[in-house]
């Protein structure tokens, strides 16, 4: 293949990726909360996202949430909602890490399944909580463990999925899952169908970085079920950071992936710039 050399590199080396690619499987979807004012609804959140041409949305907690006018909102404009968090009260802090609380995480996530439930979204994104410094990791990893394994057969019966989503060690260096290998290795020893990763690209290049890597062997393990995206540094839209995400996009499509990519960042200038550049980078445009 001849290339000009009048193309920046950044072009030339795209146009070589793009070549005999599979098209993509995947799916976008809007993530509703940091990408818009603090102060604005989230049933108008979810319009501006259907305004912008998306189809998918996901937000975060559904306590102190209108959900009523959410979903109001969503089957007005015909949108999906494919996340949300899976453990609000609990998997910030004592999830399953403190000894006595695993009923207390139970029940959490069980709540969020039924919210699930209503808006049909099939991916709970779930912290398994802080570090307690006085139990021994081992303690409080063979807990972890345990209570997942009951959470598994919650979600099987809710239609959904316990998505664990690994922090970073720079943001979050308190909570008790950071890495990819930490959350691989939770859902292989949960050993549930519906106990699977969500692979926060933004955490992952964050805190450990390798991340083409990883996503490889957490899909090709049957491991990842939701990914997200997000630039470094900054948390905006991908394109303006570090990371080469047309490379990942890329990666994604040779993998197959077939799931749904979350667009959980802000944005360097609005809502309807980052979603267009976002399907561009992800060969949807």
């Amino acid at each position: 293949m001849l290339l000009r050399s009048s193309r920046g590199a950044a072009e030339v080396r795209a146009e070589v990726l793009d070549e005999d690619l599979p098209p993509p499987r995947y799916t976008l979807a809007m993530n509703i909360e940091i990408m818009f004012p603090g102060g604005m609804p989230h049933a108008q959140r979810i319009a501006e996202v259907a305004g912008c041409g998306a189809k998918h949305y996901g937000f975060w907690d559904y306590v102190g949430k209108d959900l009523d006018a959410m979903l109001e909102a969503q089957h007005k404009h015909g949108l999906t909602c494919v996340s949300m968090t899976g453990a609000p009260k609990t998997g910030w802090s004592t999830g399953l890490t403190k000894s006595g609380e695993e009923a207390a995480f139970l029940e959490d996530f069980e709540g969020a399944c039924a919210a699930a439930r209503r808006f049909g979204a099939e991916n709970l994104i779930t912290f398994v909580g802080r570090i307690q410094p006085e139990i021994p990791w081992e303690t409080q990893r063979a807990q972890i463990i345990a209570g997942l394994k009951k959470a598994g057969p919650i979600a099987e019966k809710y239609g959904v999925y316990l998505t664990l989503e690994p922090l970073n060690r720079v943001e979050s260096p308190q909570m008790a899952m950071i890495t990819a290998r930490d959350a691989f290795d939770f859902a292989a020893e949960a050993g549930h169908p519906r106990v699977k990763v969500d692979f926060d690209i933004y955490h992952r290049q964050l805190g450990e970085g390798n991340v083409t890597s990883m996503l490889t062997e957490g899909l090709q393990a049957g491991h990842i079920h939701f990914v997200e995206v997000g630039a470094v540094p900054g948390r905006k839209e991908p394109g303006t950071g570090e990371l080469d995400y047309r490379f990942v996009f890329n990666r994604l499509r040779q993998l197959g992936y077939s799931g749904a990519i979350g667009m959980e960042h802000g944005t360097t200038q609005t809502p309807q710039y980052a979603w267009e550049t976002v399907r561009r980078l992800a060969g949807l445009a």
